[in-house]
């Protein structure tokens, strides 16, 4: 078996016994459940427009907790490693650095989505024993965005933990760099639109260049019929792009975050790690 493929097996393994993940994980899965129970409480009322409402829920669920699972998750390793003096240890193997790394980032991946998709198989499973599957292709390609997030999330925090000395640092780094990306760059983005009065192009570019705010304008594309809840960046889009040629593009957007973390992570670690 080859190198990275051992080294992410194990790190797979460690991951999933990582209490901030389970921790994280729970949350996240106990939230998607109460989703689609309220989702499931109003279909009486409201009709299949419910599936909508539960989505766009779904969708701003992910945005909050997907991207801390990988940044934290990928933060804490190669700085903890590096900080217990088990780095070392592994740099001291018949092992090339780049097979390290490249083994870590996918065992923690794989982790992480898997984490994901707990949370999305109850979800899921709650929305089509009360409304039925026929909107399952909607769900599933929401599956696939949450993935991409995860894969991009974990490849930053990876990279983070590759620049940072302790784990003490890397996981307030990734933190910050949690609250940079979902809560404060949308908010700087319509706040420099306005006062400098951006075209709405470059409003989209500005938006679909941070990965949860990609995240967020494929997901409310692909899932929901109603256009008011797309918000202004959302209606660029569609409007320059159309639906299909607009969620394809933020895809890319988003595996290019998770091949550009990993190259960066990369990088720095063969720099910087070890003897």
């Amino acid at each position: 078996m080859r190198t990275w493929a051992v080294l992410a097996r194990w790190d797979a393994r460690a991951a999933l016994r990582d209490r901030w993940l389970w921790a994280l994980a729970a949350a996240f899965g106990t939230l998607t459940l109460a989703a689609a129970a309220l989702a499931l409480s109003g279909l009486r009322v409201v009709g299949l427009s419910s599936f909508d409402r539960a989505a766009a829920a779904l969708v701003h669920l992910s945005m909050l907790f997907v991207p801390l699972m990988g940044l934290v998750l990928g933060s804490l390793w190669i700085a903890g490693d590096r900080e217990s003096g088990a780095l070392d240890f592994l740099l001291a193997q018949p092992a090339d650095r780049s097979a390290l790394y490249v083994g870590r980032y996918v065992g923690l991946a794989g982790a992480a989505v898997s984490a994901t998709w707990i949370g999305y198989g109850a979800a899921g499973l709650v929305l089509a024993w009360g409304a039925g599957t026929d909107r399952l292709d909607s769900f599933l390609w929401l599956v696939v965005l949450s993935t991409l997030l995860a894969l991009a999330s974990v490849s930053v925090g990876l990279a983070i933990s590759a620049a940072s000395p302790n784990r003490g640092r890397a996981l307030g780094a990734a933190l910050l760099a949690w609250l940079a990306l979902a809560v404060l760059t949308d908010l700087g983005v319509l706040a420099s639109v306005v006062a400098l009065r951006l075209p709405p192009v470059v409003l989209l570019a500005l938006a679909s260049a941070n990965p949860v705010s990609a995240f967020r304008i494929a997901g409310l594309l692909v899932v929901t019929r109603s256009p008011e809840l797309l918000g202004p960046v959302g209606l660029v889009a569609t409007d320059r792009l159309g639906p299909v040629g607009a969620a394809l593009t933020l895809c890319g957007v988003l595996l290019l975050w998770a091949a550009g973390g990993l190259a960066v992570g990369l990088l720095r670690f063969r720099r910087t790690a070890g003897p």
